[in-house]
């Protein structure tokens, strides 16, 4: 299967390291429901222990939280290492992730609500709700927002006012970032006619819903998304000071050399030596980020591609809906990417920022879809992923 791996947002410390084998601490395991037990376990125990052994960590040691989702049921659903350092409090499925890039698909059920109320489309331009984009014209659509192609800018190519670095180090809001990327008065390319990847385009979509629902797009998603479908522990975090029951905190190895050198990079000192550095999200910014949420929630939201609890069928036909530009990729969906693995189609996205590293694939055919989430930004939880997936293709699950 050949991957996409999206460019990171911050440096280094959203690459992709190897971590040595080590011995497992016990997983945690906590099932959301008794209806996810099964007569016929999908896995056997030592196709279970051979999972465990993938996301094996080192006693006092951040980790991940794994989950395979079989006909809107739980086959696996367990937590390897600690959300918390400071308190060794474990990881377990109501741990809540920072999605990063994988919430950009909850950008895009927002976008895909407000089309199927009749109150925008995807060819509708942008200037019609938002004036400040009105000087690239009219051919700027919602469609070139959602797929990529929109020619604008990445706020990080772009200075801040206060001279500072975009590094999630220093707080910066959607607003901010949105008004840097929109400096420049031309456009990179024209729309449609070459495809590249930019957070902004999924900010902008964030503001088009509010302008549209009058309300804030936290209020948004919690009134049309998250509460519909149950998804009590889910949030789209816009204030950084805001608690969150059970986040996980993200760390990185402070021995790693280009954790040092980057964060001494933006000013912040740490001590070298043995042990981990904590990375805090501290940056409110949303809509290409910014979704909090744990297994269990996911497991709700996975389940309504099969259901239609939200909108119907039709919500589900939209969010998968495929376009064709100027461009040879057109394998993008909203929020997510289709492609082939084992010979079966498959959504997937990954996600990574300072204080997380995302994959979620779902192989609609199979009614299967795995999900993997770190408190590592460089645990490369798509790799570990896909670790999974070559295991199960060769117990004859894929």
């Amino acid at each position: 299967m050949q991957r996409f791996y999206r460019l990171p947002a911050f440096g280094l410390l959203i690459v992709v390291i190897a971590s040595a084998c080590v011995d497992p601490i016990s997983a945690q395991t906590h099932p959301p429901s008794a209806k996810q037990e099964h007569p016929r376990p999908w896995l056997d125990s030592v196709q279970e222990s051979a999972i465990d052994r993938l996301f094996s960590q080192p006693p006092n040691s951040p980790g991940y939280a794994v989950a395979l989702m079989k006909d809107g049921e739980f086959t696996l659903a367990k937590g390897y290492g600690l959300a918390n350092l400071d308190d060794n409090i474990p990881i377990t499925p109501e741990t809540s992730f920072h999605l990063a890039s994988v919430s950009k698909q909850f950008t895009a059920a927002a976008v895909a609500l407000l089309i199927l109320d009749h109150k925008i489309a995807l060819s509708d331009p942008v200037s019609n709700y938002l004036p400040e984009v009105a000087k690239y014209g009219n051919g700027l659509r919602i469609e070139h927002l959602v797929y990529m192609t929109s020619g604008l800018h990445e706020y990080t190519d772009e200075p801040r006012k206060n001279g500072t670095p975009w590094t999630t180090f220093y707080y910066f809001t959607r607003d901010e970032a949105i008004a840097a990327a929109l400096q420049p008065d031309q456009l990179q390319f024209t729309p449609g006619t070459q495809w590249a990847y930019r957070n902004v385009n999924y900010m902008l979509l964030t503001k088009i819903v509010e302008v549209v629902s009058h309300e804030s797009f936290a209020t948004f998603m919690h009134d049309r998304v998250f509460v519909p479908l149950g998804m009590s522990h889910s949030e789209i975090n816009d204030d950084s000071t805001e608690v969150i029951p059970h986040r996980a905190t993200g760390y990185a190895l402070r021995s790693d050399p280009r954790v040092l050198n980057e964060l001494a990079q933006v000013g912040v000192v740490i001590k070298p030596g043995d042990g981990w550095a904590r990375l805090v999200r501290v940056a409110p910014h949303f809509g290409g980020s910014g979704v909090f949420t744990t297994l269990n929630d996911l497991l709700l939201w996975d389940r309504n591609w099969y259901a239609g609890t939200l909108a119907g069928p039709q919500f589900n036909e939209l969010m998968n809906k495929r376009m064709k530009f100027e461009h040879d990729k057109d394998n993008d969906a909203l929020g997510l990417v289709w492609r082939s693995s084992y010979g079966h189609p498959l959504l997937d996205y990954s996600g990574g920022d300072t204080d997380t590293s995302t994959y979620m694939a779902r192989f609609p055919e199979q009614h299967f879809t795995i999900i993997c989430l770190s408190n590592m930004p460089l645990g490369d939880a798509e790799g570990k992923a896909h670790e999974v997936l070559d295991l199960l293709h060769s117990w004859g699950k894929l």
